[in-house]
């Protein structure tokens, strides 16, 4: 019997990732939570509906949830 193809895929747990730097729109951190992998880049729309893009990490930060760093700040230090 062969097994169905919603049976080999593996379920990625849920994570929450703080988007560093990112302020909601009553200036509290922004949490995001997601099933990506770390390394993955996502695009978060800010109160102001400026798009930035954050990267998903492993590291943890001490309350708890993962942090996602924002892509903008690395960009300038890599064109050096």
């Amino acid at each position: 019997m062969t097994p169905a193809p919603w049976a080999a895929v593996a379920v990625q747990p849920v994570r929450t990732y703080t988007l560093l730097g990112a302020r909601a729109s009553d200036g509290q951190p922004v949490h995001w939570p997601s099933s990506r992998p770390a390394g993955s880049r996502i695009t978060w729309s800010g109160p102001t509906g400026k798009q930035e893009q954050f990267d998903l990490t492993d590291g943890v930060l001490p309350d708890g949830t993962y942090a996602a760093e924002r892509v903008s700040v690395y960009r300038d230090r890599s064109a050096r």
